[in-house]
């Protein structure tokens, strides 16, 4: 059974983080963190003073620890190297830590993309990798996976996994419920003379339509958000130092993801910290903890689809047994 532990008083986190760490990484080694440091504007994703103690922990450790991320495809100062890299000075991380926002990368074959993953993830000597836990408008929720399966991969990766998954319509088994039109997070589905017209140009590559309607008459181009999704992530998980090692924030839970500037309302109350070597139980554990429901009711997708996916494609299983501190 695979270990989760949970820290519930913050106040202790650079202490129990100490005792977690110490012995994960190598002596007086560098640690890659990897992290998503929000959005412009956004004040629920992590800031510098959310994840400080665990940096404090490894230093105090003998470690050297240097945080990562990659540049994003849609429009936002961040879909830049030089453009992300001022974002994370303007919310105060260079104050932090030494930082890369990397565009390089190494070619892993799934079943069906090509990933560009991060180099330094693969290369990295140790890796400890930060999540923020919250709503997702696209998986339903965001946590260790949804980390590597968007930000561990390059801007085109990210490019294919939501435009792999545009729905093709079939008009003849359409029945006009409207029901893909009402929950389409993008407005890109419109129904006319009781049927669905869908616009590709406006579609976010999400599969809410796909997954949700009763009559299958959207499939999608090559797979489901949500299966393309875990195959960017396991062609990370797959590939990273054996010394890799988790920790998800169950707080600040918005119905939306971090990258958006606003994250919308919070839809759960905070439920502690979490830890683990094992980035699919951690996620399992943060869903669970979260409850199912929540997530799904919010933005209309199952977040345990992408888990399961994940499972499929990598060693680990979503098994777990939590431990309190």
């Amino acid at each position: 059974m695979n270990q989760v532990s949970l820290l519930t008083d913050k106040s202790q986190l650079a202490l129990v983080s100490k005792k977690i760490l110490a012995g994960k990484f190598g002596q007086n080694q560098n640690v890659l963190v990897k992290i998503h440091f929000g959005e412009p504007g956004n004040q629920t994703a992590l800031f510098p003073h959310d994840v400080a103690p665990i940096i404090e922990s490894l230093r105090s450790l003998g470690l050297s620890p240097t945080l990562i991320d990659t540049p994003v495809a849609y429009d936002s100062p961040r879909n830049t190297v030089a453009g992300y890299q001022q974002a994370v000075r303007d919310r105060g991380y260079d104050t932090l830590a030494p930082f890369i926002i990397s565009d390089n990368f190494v070619e892993v074959k799934t079943k069906d993309l090509t990933v560009k993953v991060c180099r330094e993830l693969v290369e990295a000597e140790n890796l400890l990798v930060i999540s923020h836990v919250k709503g997702h408008p696209c998986s339903g929720f965001g946590g260790a996976i949804k980390n590597f399966g968007m930000g561990g991969v390059m801007a085109e990766s990210k490019q294919d996994i939501h435009g792999e998954c545009k729905p093709n319509f079939n008009l003849e088994t359409c029945t006009g419920c409207g029901k893909c039109a009402q929950l389409c997070p993008a407005g890109a589905i419109t129904i006319v003379n009781n049927k669905a017209q869908v616009n590709l140009a406006k579609c976010w590559g999400c599969s809410i339509c796909q997954v949700n309607c009763p009559t299958k008459s959207l499939t999608p181009k090559v797979a489901i958000f949500d299966d393309l999704l875990a195959q960017g992530a396991s062609a990370c998980i797959n590939n990273l130092p054996q010394n890799t090692y988790y920790i998800n924030f169950v707080h600040n839970i918005t119905k939306l993801c971090d990258c958006e500037s606003d994250s919308g309302p919070i839809i759960a109350p905070d439920q502690g910290i979490l830890f683990s070597d094992n980035p699919i139980a951690i996620d399992q554990a943060s869903v669970d903890l979260v409850g199912r429901e929540i997530f799904l009711n919010s933005n209309h997708k199952d977040p345990n689809l992408h888990i399961k996916y994940c499972q499929e494609y990598t060693k680990f299983t979503n098994e777990y047994q939590i431990y309190g501190y």
